[in-house]
């Protein structure tokens, strides 16, 4: 029996169609991610990184079609992933939530916090990454959210819990 992960039953309840994006509706965006998030190896997923960093955030500026991008991709983070997905994901989450809000008319200009609302719905997410995924990636994204110092903590806190544990038959 196959499994319908997280991500893709949502990006299967969006409309893109009527999400703007940087040059059109967001059903490349959409197509882009879908390729994302079942890539084979580095390479594809790069090419559909660019489908989606070319559209939904474009040389910072971050159009309307970002927010559901966001969603979709954070809720990526629930299932397991390959690493070139997972670095790839983050990446992107970074790079919405560090841009600016497109002059376009259809972009609304609280776009961008529209973006941490929907990535920080996930914040247990990126903090699970930051311990036992990829942890630079995630802890970049925690940043842009204001919760690095926290994530920082709670894994210096695990290393030394890590360090002192005593199993069994050790004395």
């Amino acid at each position: 029996m196959t499994r319908t992960r997280a991500a893709e039953r949502l990006l299967a309840t969006i409309d893109w169609s009527h999400r703007r994006a940087m040059g059109g509706n967001g059903e490349g965006v959409a197509r882009a991610i879908r390729e994302l998030l079942v890539s084979h190896d580095a390479a594809a997923a790069e090419r559909a990184y660019w489908g989606i960093e070319n559209h939904a955030v474009a040389q910072g500026e971050v159009f309307e079609v970002a927010e559901a991008c966001a969603s979709v991709l954070v809720a990526s983070l629930l299932d397991e992933r390959e690493k070139w997905v997972r670095v790839s994901v983050l990446e992107l989450l970074f790079q919405i939530l560090s841009g600016h809000p497109s002059a376009s008319s259809d972009t609304p200009s609280d776009i961008v916090d529209r973006c941490r609302r929907a990535v920080r719905e996930g914040l247990w997410l990126l903090h699970r990454e930051a311990i036992c995924g990829e942890q630079d990636a995630a802890l970049d994204v925690l940043e842009r959210l204001g919760e690095a110092e926290k994530a920082r903590a709670l894994l210096a806190s695990l290393s030394v819990e890590a360090a002192t544990f005593v199993g069994p038959g050790d004395t």
